[in-house]
């Protein structure tokens, strides 16, 4: 354990900064430069303050522990040396396990001066109540383990969870305590509220919006005391359907929350939302109606607000390689196969900042890292495919 990290309790200390993150970019163009290779200068970008690389390691996919855990270790050091320096995780995924492994890859690549603290972005998100994998060896037991934790502790009240997520601010503070413990980090660079929408259809618009602004003035004060850097929402649905819709999330009156708590310096930073081929609502849905009285899609909605937009499911769940349809294929040429015209497409897309994808294989590694060397294409050819397929639809019908 190195002195700094055992003046903060074990913690590693440190978090991304916009010096770091560029030295980073430097650092990566200048190498593969000497290795022969191209980096396309929009790989990385910067919507805030941080540089992020458009590629970001996800960690959902997996069983806790065992091999997944090995696989995803032995990934990072790759996408360190590859050009990826976004990695996205939460609490839930694989059951802590993930935050665990992916943590000890990064304080490990730090000691060994692979990458510096500042020079890596990590995001992890907290809102569903997730057990122990160590005392969740069944069903029965994970429960057991629920309840124990969060209820009879009386770290998060009954009346507060629903579908076994809750964002009562109390219960938010733990979880991001438990995911500096996993991450072995001081400050979480991007803490994300895990499906918000969720509680929509419990607490009502106006108790929603009451509940949302708690959570907003705990994260505020997590950012003050230096255990996250700035904060956001990690949605499935919520900015994807209609304002008629009880799920539907609107993304001003978000913002007018976190203006409400921490006004015009508040530190709602990120958004993260479904994205692809498969799920192209973000471009394609006119679900948000703006301050001038105008509806847009999420996506334009986002642009010019200084938010890390990142793009989850691009690849839904691996289900969309072998079924990318071929007119897709050739407007994106650069990109060769079909996974690779899949992030090609979401991450060309207009105010797209970074695609989640997982990655435990190293030759799934390999090939997607040919990404930080192509150019994103243009922005207008995702939403001329959108076009293209819409005609086809339309035909059909």
């Amino acid at each position: 354990m190195s002195d700094a990290a055992a003046e903060t309790g074990g913690l590693l200390p440190g978090r991304a900064t916009s010096a770091g993150t560029r030295r980073y970019a430097d650092r990566i163009t200048a190498r593969r430069r000497e290795a022969g290779l191209a980096t396309a200068a929009d790989h990385f970008t910067r919507p805030d303050e941080l540089w992020l690389s458009s590629l970001s390691l996800g960690t959902l996919r997996g069983d806790p522990g065992g091999i997944d855990d090995l696989l995803y270790r032995s990934v990072v050091g790759d996408l360190l040396e590859g050009g990826v320096n976004v990695f996205d995780t939460a609490l839930s995924d694989r059951m802590q396990t993930s935050e665990r492994a992916i943590g000890h890859a990064l304080r490990r690549a730090i000691a060994e001066g692979t990458v510096a603290r500042d020079e890596i972005v990590v995001v992890t998100k907290g809102g569903g109540l997730t057990p122990d994998p160590d005392r969740a060896g069944s069903y029965t037991s994970a429960q057991r383990d629920l309840y124990a934790t969060y209820i009879d502790s009386g770290i998060v009240s009954p009346d507060d969870v629903y579908r076994g997520h809750s964002i009562d601010p109390r219960f938010l503070l733990d979880q991001i305590e438990r995911s500096r413990r996993n991450l072995g980090l001081e400050t979480l660079d991007y803490y994300l509220i895990q499906e918000p929408e969720i509680h929509l259809k419990d607490r009502g618009v106006d108790g929603f919006k009451d509940a949302l602004k708690a959570a907003f003035e705990a994260l505020e004060h997590a950012v003050e005391r230096g255990w996250i850097g700035a904060y956001g929402l990690c949605t499935w649905e919520g900015f994807l359907v209609p304002d008629t819709d009880r799920n539907h999330l609107g993304i001003v009156e978000v913002f007018e929350a976190a203006l409400d708590v921490g006004q015009a310096d508040h530190h709602l930073r990120a958004i993260q939302l479904p994205y692809g081929l498969a799920m192209g609502e973000g471009v394609a849905l006119d679900s948000q109606l703006g301050p001038d009285g105008h509806s847009r899609a999420i996506l334009d909605s986002l642009r010019d607000t200084g938010t890390a937009v990142f793009a989850s499911a691009p690849l839904y769940g691996g289900r969309l390689v072998g079924r990318v349809p071929e007119f897709v294929m050739r407007a994106l040429p650069e990109a060769p196969g079909q996974a690779l015209a899949a992030l090609q497409f979401a991450r060309s897309t207009a105010n797209v900042t970074s695609v989640v994808v997982g990655m435990r294989e190293a030759a799934h590694v390999e090939e997607n890292l040919r990404l930080v060397g192509i150019p994103r294409a243009d922005p207008r050819v995702p939403a001329m495919l959108f076009a293209v397929a819409a005609r086809g639809r339309d035909a059909r019908a």
